[in-house]
């Protein structure tokens, strides 16, 4: 998956700007990427969610200022604190951790929205998807 999404990010990267969607994992293809290839550098960022940037057991802001300082993390405040659903609050407890590219994927949402599709409208879809798949409805 690393050396695939390295050269993924390489070959994207010198004609659009790229959102890499993850944690620790792929800041580690972040690295290598920009090791290969510093030019990359300014149209790469990396999209996570705020469960990976306020949790105790790692460090995103150092270990991505430790691969470039020039290679923003932008995260998404998804909350689901008040979720009807326990298995959704499991986010905020800190026992989940997504590692789906769920910052990534939303924040790409919101920016080619135009900011028109908001945390509480992608709160309602993963409601409508959650139900759907604990087959709720």
């Amino acid at each position: 998956m690393m050396p695939a999404n390295v050269g993924m990010i390489l070959g994207a990267a010198k004609h659009i700007p790229v959102i890499v969607g993850g944690g620790t994992q792929m800041a580690a293809v972040i690295a290598a990427a920009v090791r290969l290839d510093g030019g990359i550098v300014g149209n790469v960022l990396q999209g996570t969610t705020r469960w990976l940037m306020e949790d105790p057991h790692s460090n995103m802001e150092k270990m991505m200022e430790s691969i470039s300082p020039d290679v923003p993390i932008v995260y998404v405040n998804m909350d689901y604190s008040a979720s009807p659903y326990e298995g959704l609050q499991a986010y905020e407890w800190g026992y989940i951790k997504e590692g789906v590219g769920c910052g990534g994927s939303s924040i790409a949402a919101i920016v080619q929205s135009s900011g028109k599709i908001t945390c509480d409208d992608l709160l309602g879809k993963v409601h409508e998807i959650y139900r759907k798949i604990m087959s709720l409805d």
